[in-house]
């Protein structure tokens, strides 16, 4: 085997070096300032985490330095995080966004299309949570009142989320893990799946093809 001259070999590594540099490089930051929203629909396998009851900033970061398919615009009252599909670059990698917010109250969020979400510090009246194809949530804090709606593959981590009453719609293998006290209403279908924690003292359900909504002992608590 032939050996390499020093100089030669260290021309390749130097090459390569500056080949992988710019890819380091290219990640980047944009802080975009907005209206005001208490409401969130993220969507496209965007990941927002949000941390409620500070001023509000919303701050994206992308691992790409390519914000050109990103979209993020606030409309009554909502914030929207998507991107664009592009048909003439589905072949391309594509960038990953991550989108970090603090907003002083969030009433709703909805999360679609295997978009990933972490919300911290919920603290309100009434919350709504819609969770669809195959995205993913964890949230933690509390509310008076909770409406939840899980489909298609949808999953959500919500036992941190202590809810006096909640109105849960499960169905399409959507399944979910919450906390209510108080008093727990709503129906389950085709394969959906929701474990209530807390021990609610009034409870009406509904279920129907292989969907669940099943309550959680106390002592069953304590060994989860």
């Amino acid at each position: 085997m032939r050996s390499v001259p020093f100089a030669l070999a260290a021309s390749f590594f130097t090459a390569g070096f500056l080949a992988l540099a710019p890819i380091a490089a290219a990640e980047e930051t944009r802080s975009f300032d907005l209206p005001e929203f208490d409401r969130i629909d993220v969507s496209a396998g965007v990941v927002l985490v949000a941390d409620i009851g500070a001023q509000q900033s919303v701050i994206v970061k992308t691992n790409k330095g390519d914000y050109s398919d990103f979209a993020i615009e606030v409309r009554n009252g909502e914030l929207n995080i998507s991107r664009e599909w592009n048909p003439l670059s589905w072949h391309n990698s594509k960038s990953d966004y991550e989108v970090i917010v603090s907003v002083p109250t969030l009433a709703a969020l909805d999360a679609s299309s295997g978009s990933r979400a972490k919300v911290f510090n919920i603290d309100a009246a009434r919350f709504v949570i819609d969770l669809s194809s195959g995205a993913h949530a964890l949230l933690e804090g509390k509310c008076e009142n909770c409406l939840l709606d899980l489909s298609s593959g949808a999953d959500l981590e919500a036992k941190g989320l202590e809810c006096d009453n909640a109105d849960i719609d499960v169905s399409s293998g959507g399944h979910g893990v919450i906390s209510v006290l108080s008093t727990v209403k709503g129906g389950a279908s085709s394969g959906g799946h929701v474990a209530v924690y807390g021990n609610p003292s009034q409870v009406k359900v509904s279920k129907s093809s292989g969907g669940r909504i099943k309550i959680i002992a106390s002592a069953q608590a304590t060994r989860d």
